[in-house]
């Protein structure tokens, strides 16, 4: 290497140049991706989201209207004993998918001039087991989940647990007590509500950022709420198709029709494309995609053209008595060697340039472990495209045999005394 240093030292500051722009494209995808792999705080797989619709004013008579409560009641226990239903609750507020948000604020008993704003969800107490609410801190309790308990339980997410009470731990959260300033002007406003557990974080959407959310409980089932339907695994697969097809004659009853029965899957795909969200990560990931590939062009390229300009010395190397496994570990541990030493520098750049704050953050926070894993993972790619082109040219030249290469003695001169100096 330090024979060949003026060509190691231009290699050198390209390898340092192209790993800090590798990490930066890197480091831009994991903020859409990372997004993505966080959980939401609720499991949406096997569930469908229902609907119910009521019919146009001129068609119902008043006695339809007054039968409705009950007709609804009858409908709803109708979904619960469908095949393949596993639970079924309601809820509304803030639904997933839907860009639909409910916002409330609160404050906490101790610091009553601190109101933290945050999505709220009122939900039936199977909401818990249709999406698998597990709490980091507390129970839940389905018994006493009812607005007619004084003081009203609450579940938080860790976010809003600890922007109400600010303790150190989590669990210390639990029984705490808050209430809601706007509804203290109401006629029968609800003064205090007791944290029954606290939650993982929590969002609606799969590329948005975590934020504060709440709890609460629904009086009951109405049929302007949301039904979420738990449908057993191996019923998922065409379950909305023939739900629709069973139960649409069965919800045509009174004033209301079956709406829509979707899973959140669908939900989730339809809302990503009306949100423009599946074109700006396209783009986003053509564009990334296109830089790997010149990265890759210009690394391998450079690398290539290098080992195979050296033909000599491997054929020189061989005659002295080298192995091909020898020979071809030099060169692997050679441009290695020369990675390792330009990502030094590389790292120091890539420090600056986040302390700067000049990366992407609009969905993922920046920490220790994104960075790090970001830089390593652009590190890993730099080797694997170095080892590739070091390997297949120097595998093509150890093919050579000395003998020919021995002809070629004036343009070896210099790498043969430096091998023989070596070997002495």
């Amino acid at each position: 290497m330090w024979n060949q240093r003026r060509a190691n030292a231009w290699l050198w500051v390209e390898l340092c140049i192209v790993t800090v722009l590798l990490w930066y494209g890197i480091d831009l995808v994991y903020n859409y991706e990372g997004a993505a792999w966080q959980p939401k705080g609720y499991d949406t797989s096997c569930v469908f989201d229902l609907t119910v619709g009521d019919k146009p004013l001129e068609v119902i008579n008043d006695a339809d209207n007054q039968q409705a409560g009950k007709d609804f009641a009858y409908l709803y226990n109708l979904i619960k004993d469908y095949p393949g239903v596993e639970e079924v609750c309601a809820y509304h507020g803030s639904i997933p998918y839907t860009g639909d948000a409910m916002f409330e604020g609160f404050a906490s008993h101790t610091d009553s001039a601190h109101v933290v704003s945050c999505f709220i969800r009122y939900v039936t107490p199977s909401y818990f087991k249709v999406f698998r609410l597990k709490p980091i801190a507390g129970q839940l309790d389905e018994a006493h989940w009812s607005p007619a308990e004084y003081p009203m339980p609450a579940l938080m997410s860790v976010d809003l647990a600890d922007s109400l009470f600010h303790q150190p731990n989590v669990a210390d959260a639990v029984g705490k007590t808050c209430f809601n300033p706007y509804w203290l002007k109401r006629d029968n406003p609800v003064t205090n509500y007791r944290v029954a557990a606290v939650l993982p974080r929590h969002k609606l959407d799969d590329y948005e950022r975590y934020e504060p959310f709440i709890y609460l409980p629904a009086q009951q089932a109405f049929w302007w709420q949301h039904v979420a339907i738990r449908v057993a695994p191996d019923q998922v697969a065409g379950f909305a198709e023939r739900f629709r097809k069973d139960m649409q004659p069965v919800f045509d009853r009174g004033i209301f029709y079956l709406n829509t029965i979707r899973s959140y899957d669908d939900m989730k795909e339809a809302y990503d494309i009306q949100q423009g969200t599946v074109n700006y990560l396209n783009t986003v990931y053509a564009v990334a995609a296109f830089f790997l590939f010149n990265i890759f062009l210009c690394v391998f390229a450079t690398f290539w053209y290098r080992t195979r300009k050296r033909r000599c010395e491997v054929a020189l190397r061989m005659a002295m008595g080298s192995s091909r496994r020898t020979v071809m570990g030099h060169f692997l541990l050679e441009g290695l060697a020369l990675l390792l030493l330009a990502a030094v520098p590389a790292l120091l750049i890539a420090f600056n340039i986040q302390l700067a704050d000049l990366t992407v953050h609009t969905l993922v926070d920046v920490s220790a472990t994104r960075f790090v894993g970001c830089f390593c993972v652009a590190l890993l790619l730099m080797a694997l495209i170095i080892l590739a082109g070091i390997w297949y040219p120097a595998r093509q030249a150890m093919k050579v045999q000395p003998a020919e290469a021995l002809h070629d003695e004036l343009s070896c001169t210099d790498i043969g005394r430096h091998i023989l100096i070596t070997k002495m």
